[in-house]
């Protein structure tokens, strides 16, 4: 049997690579793409991009629409990504986290992660208060103007959020998205001392969003687990009480996975000193109660999302 020579595997592992670039197209908003739109995106020859689609078509990733010719995402694309819901610890024990959100307040559930230096939608859970937003679970949205972004950003290395608030590209999305980094840098700092992150209207007109750090094994924010609602329910005075219904949830969501230490909820940290980061104030203070304690510390039903549940419609 013969081994493929050095320069071989080489061109194989470039043919690899492109293909899988001309794929990655297929992640963003677009639904489909012809032959001589994907050459143009990906500077490459027609008759590669062909070749390369209907290799994916036969493996039934892509389908083709047989009278536009154009291709869009096939089914089996969408069982291999549910496989990553389905075997993902954080996804797995995430779903009735918020499921029981949405029961508790009525506004829907997410749970988003940092995937290079946007912001991944990952999971959504509609609650009756449902507001169409427009983005949906797999979408990519930017770091610098959603809650669950600067939520992580808050709670990550500084000198990685630093390099990532730098990179990104400041967009308007709505007439009150901030694109100022100065002013987005302040949130972040806000969001890391009292624990979560609040923006409304910045990426959809009318929509509000609460965003909390869900903590892995070493105290490192893995997702954000976030409310989002019609932002002319929830009153600015509300919003504490949405945030301390997220941190109960964060918290249990953070046990399963392996975090240790959870050190928000029931306005515990309002005022804690600015010159320390969260885990070192909490270490000084000394050992969290435990998670049956925690559970039974004081619980305020939200004045925002009781009134809106009489007789509120989607």
């Amino acid at each position: 049997m013969s081994s493929s020579s050095p320069a071989e595997k080489a061109e194989s592992m470039k043919s690899l690579r492109t293909a899988l670039r001309v794929l990655r197209e297929f992640g963003g908003d677009q639904r489909d793409f012809g032959v001589g739109e994907l050459a143009e995106r990906c500077d490459i020859s027609k008759g590669q991009i062909s070749k390369i689609l209907a290799a994916f078509a036969e493996a039934g990733l892509l389908i083709q629409d047989q009278q536009s010719r154009r291709y869009a995402v096939g089914a089996r694309m969408f069982a291999l990504g549910s496989r990553f819901v389905t075997h993902d610890r954080l996804c797995r024990e995430a779903i009735p986290a918020m499921r029981e959100l949405v029961g508790k307040t009525g506004h829907s559930a997410r749970l988003s992660v940092l995937d290079g230096d946007d912001v991944l939608y990952l999971l959504g859970i509609e609650g009756p208060l449902f507001i169409d937003t427009g983005w949906r679970a797999g979408t990519w949205l930017p770091v610098h103007s959603t809650a669950a972004g600067r939520v992580l950003l808050a709670f990550m290395e500084p000198q990685r959020a630093d390099r990532a608030l730098a990179r990104a590209q400041p967009r308007t999305m709505t007439s009150r998205t901030l694109t100022d980094r100065a002013q987005i840098r302040k949130l972040v700092h806000n969001g890391r001392l009292r624990g979560y992150v609040t923006q409304r209207g910045e990426t959809t007109e009318g929509l509000g969003v609460i965003a909390v750090p869900v903590f892995g094994e070493g105290t490192v924010a893995v997702a954000a687990l976030s409310l989002a609602f019609p932002a002319h329910l929830v009153s600015a005075e509300d919003e504490a009480d949405l945030a301390d219904i997220l941190h109960a949830s964060a918290r249990v969501l953070s046990q399963r996975i392996g975090g240790t230490v959870y050190p928000f909820g029931t306005r515990r940290n309002a005022a804690a000193p600015s010159t320390r980061s969260v885990f070192e104030v909490d270490s000084l203070k000394g050992p969290r109660p435990s998670s049956a304690t925690a559970s039974n510390s004081r619980r305020r039903e939200p004045t925002g999302p009781s009134r809106p549940n009489r007789g509120a419609s989607r």
